[in-house]
């Protein structure tokens, strides 16, 4: 095993590389400035470098300034000039638009994550950060202070799905020395985030936390590999958990999920809930879950007692042999948006992708509640009510109103060629 504070060479570099980052044609490096980031950006640069020129990948470096500090800007200026002098193109995204008061590092972070999808989205390229076990082991800690179950303890995954875009993290194995020590050797510098010497921050006391417990055996390394056999086990669970919904869950193509109570509730608690949890991500327009809000809801449809809950976004309905999960009407809040043909809306209310056809009509795009009544259809009897008045609708020109509900498989009409994709996959759960 590698020492935990000498340099990373050219040799382990590329080993880790080709292990983690093969097989994508663009990648898009997220690098802020700091230590960790700077050492990604100079070492992929590098190994990009030595590969054969049909095997090597687009690189592209984005930087975001959040706005927070005075210096963000010239930070995120640096960035821009290293990756230039790196013979690599960057861009400078700005967190415009209001900032909360209160939970600024988690909706920093869901900015930065977002505007960074948004570059990796079009380029069809993955976005690599520079976590590493350091960041590992404190998220961890957190994670433990909050009661989290399995997933929250092994913390991060190497390869994840956000915002549409695939996120990879291969310096989870690394530490924070060994990549500053890289930096040193090679002579680069970076930029220190005052922010990471300030206790005002949970993990920045964390870290604190971290040197004492290190003391006592208990190490950002042994952490790091506790989260890594966690990651095994949550693995596992997923694949149980998907394997369940094949069996239980019906998607409708009008927009809603139909959970078959019998082989659902023979199934383990914990592979319930995550089948739950996933269910309700896809329709629930992209809310929070809540994993003690998710288990009481559990405790509900195993009790039998009570017509229907709401969760994350979602109206969960029992029936006799079901329970009915669909997008709470009253939450959506879209305003109407005009559509022309050969459009696509990259999202809307956090479930659909709707691509209209170049040979469809103009139209406006709204929630189904708000369309005129008389130019609406009859709701299909097998459509609840709650799921029919928080659909997407297309006016199109002559006032033909198309929906996700027509009959046609994902909500696609052939005549005016409009595409309905739903956005259904899980969301992760926060304790």
């Amino acid at each position: 095993m590698a020492p935990d504070h000498g340099g990373i060479d050219d040799h382990e570099a590329a080993a880790l590389f080709s292990r983690h980052l093969t097989g994508h044609a663009g990648l898009v490096l997220a690098v802020s400035g700091g230590s960790d980031s700077m050492a990604l950006m100079q070492m992929i640069a590098r190994w990009n470098r030595s590969l054969q020129s049909d095997a090597r990948a687009n690189l592209h470096v984005v930087t975001v300034d959040h706005g927070l500090r005075p210096a963000s800007a010239g930070e995120a200026d640096f960035v821009v000039r290293e990756a230039a002098a790196l013979g690599l193109t960057a861009d400078k995204l700005r967190w415009d638009g209001p900032h909360p008061k209160t939970g600024v590092p988690a909706a920093a972070r869901a900015a930065r994550y977002r505007l960074m999808a948004e570059v990796c989205r079009p380029r069809g390229a993955a976005l690599v950060t520079a976590h590493t076990a350091d960041d590992q082991a404190e998220t961890m800690v957190m994670a433990l202070a909050r009661g989290a179950g399995v997933d929250g303890l092994s913390a991060m995954q190497s390869r994840t799905q956000l915002n549409g875009a695939t996120i990879v993290r291969p310096f989870l194995e690394v530490s924070r020395a060994r990549l500053r020590a890289t930096l040193a050797q090679s002579g680069a510098d970076w930029v220190e985030d005052p922010t990471n010497h300030d206790t005002a921050y949970e993990r920045v006391r964390v870290r604190k936390v971290l040197s004492l417990l290190e003391g006592e055996g208990v190490g950002r390394s042994a952490l790091a590999r506790s989260s890594r056999r966690l990651s095994r086990a949550r693995a596992a669970l997923a694949h149980a958990a998907d394997a369940l919904a094949l069996d239980a869950v019906v998607h409708e193509g009008a927009g809603f999920a139909r959970v078959l109570r019998e082989p659902f509730l023979q199934a383990p608690d914990e592979i319930q809930l995550r089948c739950l949890l996933a269910t309700a991500g896809a329709y629930g327009g992209g809310m929070v879950q809540s994993l003690s809000g998710a288990e009481a809801l559990l405790d509900w449809m195993q009790s039998g007692a009570g017509r229907a809950r709401t969760f994350a976004g979602c109206r969960i309905v029992r029936r006799s042999a079901e329970f009915v999960v669909g997008r709470e009407s009253e939450r959506v809040d879209e305003t109407p948006v005009r559509l022309e043909p050969g459009q696509r809306v990259a999202e809307w209310d956090r479930r659909y992708h709707i691509t209209v056809g170049r040979h469809a009509r103009p139209g406006e795009l709204m929630v189904l509640r708000d369309v005129q009544r008389d130019l609406l259809p009859d709701r299909p009897a097998s459509v609840p009510d709650f799921v029919w008045q928080g659909l997407p609708a297309v006016i199109a020109t002559g006032n033909e109103v198309i929906l996700p509900a027509d009959g046609m498989p994902w909500g696609s009409t052939g005549q005016q060629n409009v595409v309905f994709d739903l956005i259904a996959g899980p969301k992760t759960a926060q304790s």
